[in-house]
């Protein structure tokens, strides 16, 4: 007599293997959101950082006529992240950030550095953060509330990212 598996035997070994595979595929999708997130949040640290070492630096964006640097802004415009000297409309950059998958929010929604300090300043008159005030961005995987990210940028306009929650 012959040995076989029986078709419930095989049936119940297919259902197994789909209900683990179902599982990995769950976890790597999770795993992808989550590393765009680490992405996007990378992305919106560094160009800070660059915005406020143009400000420390007192660099002018490429092109400009401009001979002094007064304040560097940045801000959401659209989908972008703009960082723009002096209120001329000549910009540092232009990053997109914004997308079916990503969203960003800032408060306030400007955030202006001041030249040579590179300190965070709350208005184009530099009127200064005192010591416990800070810009705080929140970098959100759309459709997930659990998954954002927080950026702070204190008084003296050190960025800082808070962590992944």
């Amino acid at each position: 007599m012959k040995r076989a598996f029986t078709l419930i035997e095989i049936m119940v070994s297919i259902t197994i293997i789909a209900f683990i595979s179902g599982g990995v595929l769950l976890n790597l999708n999770r795993y992808s959101t989550r590393q765009r997130l680490i992405r996007s949040i990378e992305n919106v640290s560094s160009s800070l950082k660059l915005a406020q070492n143009y400000a420390k630096t007192r660099q002018l964006p490429i092109g400009s006529t401009e001979t002094d640097l007064e304040y560097i802004h940045v801000s959401m415009d659209g989908d972008y992240l703009v960082a723009e000297a002096n209120g001329i409309g000549l910009t540092y950059f232009y990053t997109l950030i914004n997308n079916s998958e990503i969203q960003i929010g800032s408060t306030p929604a400007d955030i202006y550095f001041w030249p040579g300090s590179g300190r965070l300043v709350k208005d184009i008159g530099g009127t200064p953060y005192t010591t416990n005030e800070k810009a705080t961005l929140y970098v959100n995987s759309v459709g997930e509330t659990d998954n954002y990210g927080k950026i702070e940028i204190d008084s003296l306009g050190q960025v800082n990212l808070i962590g992944i929650f």
